[in-house]
């Protein structure tokens, strides 16, 4: 028994550890899932905390994970495992069933899971942890109180720090679409010969005497008059290829679509993202000025994305420079291009050669990229 609870103890605290590490290399993300859970549960008064909420689950996922495979206070780590699973398990189900959020984002971007998927992981733990809690009082640290509290302690600072430094800055680790080196024209576009949905035609007839109602297909169709045609619905048997990026989409402030003419620029691009456009660029550096010019010495088109409204684009487009042409993309995409605001681009050839959150650039790094 004392090797089934090590072994149970370990695995689920690395489960515990991944999740809360690969979410805290981009807390920005985790705030998007919280906020498209409040959404489908109808808690919009809650959306303004979903960073709060963000730190402080990746912050005691990651902590009770590493506090279990280290054995570092035990009983409460298993409490608070428990704790987690008690609550988890019961909403992961509810979006099995409901399937309001395609994604439950518990691996963060890293790692993709269907809602069944995550509810069938989330049952092994329960079993795991159910199993650890009951002998929780049998299993005992090796390290003494105090030694104990340094290991939290350090933990709790360093995870802090971690996605503190990571929500500043930018992920360290980018497991995103967008990430740097990715060419967002080939990763926009169908290959020509690759799989395609596959549907199968269910046609539905009720028996005009008994009144049932029965599915058949296309080769099963009755020649029975008494079958008379209901209605008629496609199921999908296989997935296709979907390209990495769907939602790349940029417009000018004229409602022209621009983004051919981005992905098919043969040079290099500035594209200046601002999520929120007044904020972005009221905390923008003057140096946006500078290197504004060097674009236009140098015939480099510079962009500024932004998912704000027409009426604050027009209220605070003076504070930038005007060879800077402002354009309006998807919230969700932008963030997903990077999480700063403001952020800056660099495109050669339609491929990310390079990102950063603008108030922490050197431009001379920007101006030396051809």
């Amino acid at each position: 028994m004392k090797t089934i609870l090590t072994v149970s103890r370990i695995f689920t605290g690395f489960v515990f550890a991944f999740s809360g590490f690969v979410k805290a290399v981009d807390p920005v993300g985790t705030q998007i899932k919280f906020e498209d859970y409040f959404e489908a549960m109808g808690l919009d008064l809650f959306m303004p905390y979903g960073l709060f909420f963000s730190f402080l689950l990746n912050t005691a996922e990651f902590v009770t994970g590493l506090l279990l495979i280290l054995n570092s206070f035990p009983k409460p780590a298993s409490w608070a495992a428990l704790l987690f699973l008690v609550i988890f398990t019961p909403l992961t189900f509810w979006l099995a069933i409901a399937n309001p959020v395609s994604d439950c984002g518990c691996f963060g971007d890293a790692v993709k899971l269907t809602n069944w998927q995550t509810f069938g992981k989330n049952i092994v733990l329960l079993i795991l942890i159910v199993l650890i809690f009951s002998h929780r009082k049998t299993i005992k640290s090796r390290f003494s109180l105090k030694t104990n509290y340094l290991f939290s302690s350090i933990i709790l600072l360093i995870v802090l720090y971690f996605q503190y430094y990571n929500f500043s800055n930018l992920p360290i680790i980018d497991f995103r679409p967008f990430k740097t080196g990715v060419n967002i024209k080939e990763n926009s576009t169908v290959p020509l010969n690759a799989p395609k949905d596959v549907y199968e035609i269910l046609l539905n007839y009720k028996n005009s005497q008994t009144g049932e109602i029965k599915t058949f297909t296309v080769e099963t169709i009755p020649d029975d008059t008494l079958w008379i045609w209901e209605s008629t619905e496609e199921k999908l048997l296989s997935k296709g290829y979907e390209p990495p990026i769907q939602d790349f989409f940029i417009s000018n402030l004229n409602k022209e679509d621009l983004t051919e003419t981005i992905l098919n620029y043969p040079g290099i691009i500035y594209i200046l993202v601002l999520h929120h456009f007044e904020e972005g660029v009221n905390n923008i550096k003057p140096s946006i000025k500078e290197l504004a010019h060097f674009a236009e010495k140098n015939n480099i088109p510079f962009y500024c994305f932004t998912a704000s409204v027409e009426s604050e684009i027009i209220e605070n487009k003076h504070k930038l420079p005007e060879n800077i042409e402002i354009c309006t993309g998807d919230y969700k995409m932008l963030k997903t291009m990077i999480r700063t605001n403001p952020g800056i681009i660099i495109l050669k050839n339609a491929q990310i050669i390079n990102k950063k959150n603008y108030n922490k650039t050197n431009i001379n790094e920007i101006k030396k990229l051809n």
